[in-house]
């Protein structure tokens, strides 16, 4: 009987993209801090959005990252955060990263260019229409925000 169940092979998926994330955000030795921002990033996402549309984000995902999204979740209908200003979600991210142990950490980006490379990285397992779904149910300004930055790369 043969099995896709290979640890390494999850392991190996996982720190490639981190990696490649890392160096996007110009800190290509901190992949731990990297990680820490993938996750606050994607549960400030995950958090606003429709529960399908975060159900369908989640699927392509390597299977460690699937694992760390899905991470304290609380599944319900309606989405858990509301905010409705870049603002606002940007503050959520800070939250999420105090909450998960990041101490300040001089990131060289602002924390809108974050969420949008973070964003954009999910293209090489997320097509562009399943991103731009996403982005479209985020409030208007974060919408536009993201939109701009998104197609212009």
């Amino acid at each position: 009987m043969n099995s896709n169940l290979n640890f390494e092979t999850f392991k190996q998926e996982a720190h490639e993209y981190i990696n490649n994330l890392a160096a996007e955000l110009g800190h290509p030795e901190e992949k731990e801090r990297v990680l820490r921002i993938w996750r606050s990033v994607m549960f400030t996402i995950r958090d606003r959005i429709d529960f399908n549309e975060a159900f369908l984000l989640m699927q392509p995902l390597p299977t460690i990252l699937r694992g760390i999204y899905t991470e304290s979740w609380e599944i319900s209908k309606k989405p858990k955060l509301d905010y409705s200003t870049l603002e606002e979600m940007k503050s959520e991210v800070k939250q999420n990263q105090q909450n998960k142990g990041e101490e300040e950490f001089p990131w060289k980006l602002p924390t809108e260019e974050i969420i949008s490379i973070t964003i954009k990285s999910l293209n090489k397992y997320v097509s562009l229409f399943q991103i731009t779904d996403i982005i479209n149910q985020m409030p208007g300004e974060i919408k536009t925000y993201l939109n701009r930055k998104i197609q212009a790369e």
